[in-house]
């Protein structure tokens, strides 16, 4: 890991001074995010968030060849509990996740956490052979994938049986037409809307995750349960529930967000 951690200083430091890795995106989704920040914090959390980048895209390389007690060793559950406890009484639960941190080695430990079979909920690859490759990899710890298709038969399937469904749910929507759009970080932002839809047929209780870098290689997660039961509230209401958790914990560590994606490029209506 040391040696992986020299390696990663160099190329934060290459995308960030050299080749200037999408630098007017993230610099601009910064500012726009954080208008009330100078230039020089501006700056400081952007040079942040190219050693974070650096770092996660090494670990997750990385992580496809780890062992399970070393993954455990760096990759804290603190209060899964609060989940476990719904599988307990014979439900299922629903997890929405974000682009925080080392999220990857979230998805390659979640189901050695819990006391439920773990399903991630993904948005198939162009590229079939790296989508299968990585999906193969991801799944070495019992956890299962389906595409966002296929979800809803999955549900039906295991209705039986408890089960957590994660869904990363910060991913810029393709069908901007039946978005979700909140004011999110000062920006009008579109959300996906699947997560509410699932939500409300199932009436499946729903938890944030939070993960936080609490040293180089160590993380730690965090569940925060957002609703008990989605079927009483307006189907936007548990995507707004949802953004208004996420843009709280970026506000508090900025630089542990995606900001080099193009978030904004979509307006209402276009």
């Amino acid at each position: 890991m040391k040696i992986i951690y020299l390696i990663s200083d160099g190329i934060a430091f290459l995308l960030h001074d050299i080749i200037k890795y999408r630098g007017k995106v993230v610099q601009s989704n910064l500012k726009n995010a954080f208008p009330e920040k100078s230039e020089v914090e501006i700056q400081r959390i952007q040079k942040k968030f190219y050693k974070n980048l650096s770092d996660i895209i090494l670990e997750g390389i990385k992580g496809l060849s780890m062992s399970k007690s070393n993954l455990e060793k760096r990759f804290k559950y603190l209060n899964v509990d609060i989940v476990n406890q719904e599988f307990e009484k014979g439900k299922s639960a629903i997890v929405v996740a974000s682009h925080l941190a080392n999220w990857e080695w979230g998805v390659l430990s979640f189901n050695f956490w819990t006391k439920a079979q773990v399903i991630g909920v993904y948005k198939p690859l162009n590229n079939k052979f790296v989508d299968t490759y990585y999906n193969n990899k991801r799944k070495k710890f019992g956890l299962e994938l389906t595409s966002m298709a296929q979800t809803g038969r999955i549900i039906i399937k295991r209705k039986n049986d408890p089960t957590v469904f994660v869904f990363i749910a910060d991913q810029t929507p393709s069908d901007v037409q039946n978005a979700h759009w909140f004011e999110f970080l000062n920006q009008d932002t579109p959300f996906l809307h699947g997560v509410d839809k699932i939500a409300k047929k199932t009436g499946y209780p729903i938890f944030n995750t939070d993960i936080k870098r609490v040293g180089r290689g160590q993380y730690e997660i965090t569940f925060k349960k957002l609703v008990d039961d989605p079927g009483n509230l307006n189907e936007q209401e548990v995507t707004r529930l949802y953004a208004s958790e996420l843009e709280r914990i970026i506000k508090e560590r900025p630089e542990s967000w995606l900001w080099s994606h193009r978030r904004w490029k979509r307006k209402r209506g276009v």
